[in-house]
């Protein structure tokens, strides 16, 4: 009788260090899983910032490009607005959206068109059409105008506006 009595202890003892090393066990297992879900997230959080330093840093360098300068570090308005009649430049720049807006002097918030052009505001480059957050920089904005026979640059305040993809933890 003494030796069933001590198994069944014994068992019992078994029984409570199997149920503690699975407690143990899912504790540690909730634990990584928390970890995992923040750094996650930290990982979107890191993608989004870096996504705008890109694009902050490409559009601080857009003016001198030869699709929009004018050769004298501002950017060239009679170029604009033939480069948003092409779709080929689409997709060329890694933003979601790409516009140059006019500042001063104001004038009635129209789109440039080959018709109202220089009497507007705004120039939409392109615009991929998903969600964004949006960074910008100041700019000139330059075109050649003649007056009593002599031809000069005239150049206006403008802002260059750039939409940036913002990664979500659905996608």
């Amino acid at each position: 009788m003494q030796i069933m009595v001590m198994n069944k202890k014994s068992q019992l003892k078994i029984q409570e260090m199997a149920f503690m090393l699975v407690a143990v066990v899912i504790l540690f297992v909730l634990a990584g899983l928390f970890f995992i879900g923040i750094s996650y997230r930290d990982l979107y959080k890191s993608a989004n910032i870096q996504e705008r330093e890109r694009a902050v840093s490409l559009i601080a360098k857009l003016a001198d490009t030869p699709e929009f300068s004018n050769g004298d570090g501002a950017i060239d308005t009679d170029k604009l607005l033939f480069l948003q009649e092409r779709a080929n430049y689409e997709g060329f720049w890694p933003v979601a959206s790409l516009e140059i807006r006019k500042i001063y002097p104001e004038e009635s918030g129209r789109k440039c068109t080959s018709r109202n052009y220089p009497d507007c505001d705004y120039f939409k480059i392109y615009d991929s059409g998903v969600s964004r957050d949006k960074v910008s920089t100041f700019v000139a904005l330059c075109r050649k105008e003649e007056k009593d026979g002599y031809w000069y640059d005239k150049c206006e305040l403008g802002k260059i506006i750039a939409g940036v993809e913002q990664k979500t933890e659905n996608e």
